[in-house]
């Protein structure tokens, strides 16, 4: 459909076709109630000529409709075919109208005037959306409201001129009212648009502050694990291991927020695998263990028998829950226990499922406070934020990631004596995974490349790769890197995605058109952007692989290790070709 067909016919339409369904009923309800009074006054005949058309008229309209229970919107033509199908139906009522006008006594007249006015306000609903519709709905209604009577109705004078002020009156009221929610629905447009450019503006203002903090941050945690490998006493380390936990609650905090802007923006992916629940709930005990016996609290985690070995679903995620849930009850209990439980529990329809508790003998909630306890950044009272801190994000993280997964999340409390938290997720029972790969702390003799603006990204990336045994170069910017790669020769690159001068997107670009040294060299990107979405992206602009920012040394050697490996295996590829 051109481009102007698509503007005549807007996405207003598919506002209107979702509430026309929803009143097919009540629509139905009175076109049986009016073919049997067809039926009784004038015989089957009439009755069918009316009832037909309209029943097929409704079939049309649906079956145009039917994307919109999908979630889909209305392509253009299938919205053109919607303002002629309704532009139909509105015809098949004036014909009704014009019919009983046509017999000529004056309940028929009345009659004809009541189905006119009840067409118009219902047209009346469609002025809130489109004026399209409207038009194609109330136009022909209203040139028989005042044409019947004024033309064809044989009156003369006095009641002539009655008769067509009444009548131009109503008519009036009905278009002033329809201008008016025209005028709402374009003002109610803009708002939606606005508020739309402004959650588009806060996401890109998140994906820049996300990249503002975890460079700092990558630095300070960088440099703190490799000082962690050096010769310290037992003093010394404490200290160390004090920067890289408060350094961990921070990056805790930045991905909060983003997870939350990711949930609202609709771009959370997740990544289903089959993994090992009970290990899951081991692994989370043993990394809260330390702080529970800090407190002298008991943290447990028991496994009913009947859980499968393996589920399927995404282990992040589900992991994510779980160590947000086991962190809070840690947090509000002073003393007693914290108790992980994980047990089978299969959905109504019979597919597998499995419920996982965590329940305290913290502080407990009032039931005001259960109300609220899922808001964003809402906590049980004004004193929690200081007595424990927090951002009041994560159990609404926990309840938008569990309803993403198809499952849900609640609480039972009582204030003074505890709470049990139950996550319900639609979990079946699946295969054991494939090993995982062992992360090798060590690679061979590489000579590789770091491209990053930043002297202290520089420093981190040089301290971590030296330690497993790489040589490393630098470059500052993109415009560097080619340089370095157009006179020296390297296994890999590491390239940071923003940098001034030229970004790593450019300097990718140009090194795979072979305007750098080897067009095949492997050239992982080093990003702060956190957004969902972004290692495909990178992937798709010539990149071999993503690693975020703030680096983890282990994730990082593999990375580096596979990508090597693929390239050689490539390149012994060709060469035996």
């Amino acid at each position: 459909m051109s481009w102007t067909a698509t503007r005549l016919f807007d996405e207003r339409v598919d506002a209107v076709a979702a509430p026309a369904g929803g009143t097919l009923r009540m629509r139905l309800c009175a076109a049986l109630l009016i073919s049997a009074i067809n039926w009784l006054l004038f015989g089957p005949l009439v009755c069918a000529a009316w009832t037909t058309p309209y029943l097929l008229g409704e079939l049309v309209i649906q079956a145009l409709c039917r994307p919109l229970a999908r979630g889909a919107p209305l392509s253009p033509r299938r919205r053109a075919a919607y303002v002629l199908a309704i532009l139909a139906q509105g015809l098949i009522w004036c014909a009704l109208a014009t019919f009983y006008w046509s017999v000529g006594a004056e309940p028929y007249r009345l009659a004809a005037m009541a189905v006119l006015s009840g067409l118009l306000v219902h047209a009346q609903g469609f002025s809130y959306r489109s004026p399209l519709t409207l038009a194609a709905l109330g136009i022909p209604a209203a040139t028989l409201w005042i044409g019947l009577p004024t033309v064809l109705g044989g009156y003369h004078g006095a009641e002539l001129a009655a008769l067509t002020l009444g009548l131009g009156m109503t008519l009036a009221y009905v278009a002033t009212g329809a201008m008016a929610n025209l005028r709402s629905a374009t003002a109610l447009t803009t708002a939606q648009r606005s508020a739309e450019t402004a959650n588009e503006a806060k996401s890109g203002f998140l994906a820049v502050m996300s990249h503002e903090l975890r460079t700092p941050l990558n630095g300070v945690m960088g440099m703190a694990r490799a000082l962690q490998r050096t010769a310290l006493d037992p003093r010394q380390q404490g200290y160390v291991a004090t920067i890289l936990r408060s350094g961990d609650g921070l990056l805790r905090i930045l991905n909060d927020v983003l997870d939350m802007s990711k949930i609202e923006a609709g771009r959370m992916a997740l990544d289903i695998a089959a993994f090992d629940l009970r290990a899951l709930g081991d692994q989370t005990v043993e990394l809260w263990a330390e702080a529970a016996a800090a407190k002298r609290i008991s943290l447990t985690c028991e496994a009913d028998p009947d859980l499968p070995a393996h589920v399927l679903g995404d282990e992040t995620r589900v992991r994510q829950i779980v160590m947000n849930l086991v962190s809070n009850a840690l947090k509000f209990t002073e003393r007693g226990a914290v108790q992980l439980r994980l047990a089978a529990a299969p959905g109504a329809d019979g597919d597998g499922g499995i419920e996982i508790s965590v329940k305290d003998t913290g502080v407990g909630m009032t039931q005001t406070q259960v109300a609220a306890v899922f808001r964003p950044f809402e906590q049980a009272d004004a004193s929690t934020s200081r007595r424990y801190g927090g951002t009041g994000l994560g159990l609404a993280i926990c309840r938008n990631l569990a309803e993403m997964m198809g499952g849900q999340v609640a609480v039972e409390s009582e204030l003074g004596k505890g709470s049990c938290f139950r996550l319900w997720l639609p979990l079946p029972a699946a295969e054991a995974p494939e090993a995982a790969d062992i992360l090798p702390e060590a690679l061979p003799a590489l000579r590789i490349l770091v491209a990053d603006d930043n002297p202290i990204n520089q420093t981190v990336a040089r301290a971590v790769l030296e330690a497993a045994g790489v040589a490393v170069e630098t470059a500052s910017n993109g415009a560097e890197a080619l340089e370095r790669l157009r006179v020296e020769s390297f296994d890999l690159v590491l390239m940071d995605v923003n940098m001034p001068v030229m970004d790593g997107v450019e300097a990718v670009g140009r090194i795979r058109h072979g305007q750098a040294g080897a067009a095949d060299v492997p050239v992982i990107a080093l990003t702060a952007d956190a957004m969902a979405g972004e290692e495909a992206r990178l992937r798709g602009l010539g990149f071999d692989g993503l690693q975020h920012k703030p680096v983890q040394p282990a994730t990082l050697i593999a990375a580096i290790a596979r990508a090597v490996e693929a390239h050689r295996a490539i390149t012994d590829e060709e060469a035996v070709a």
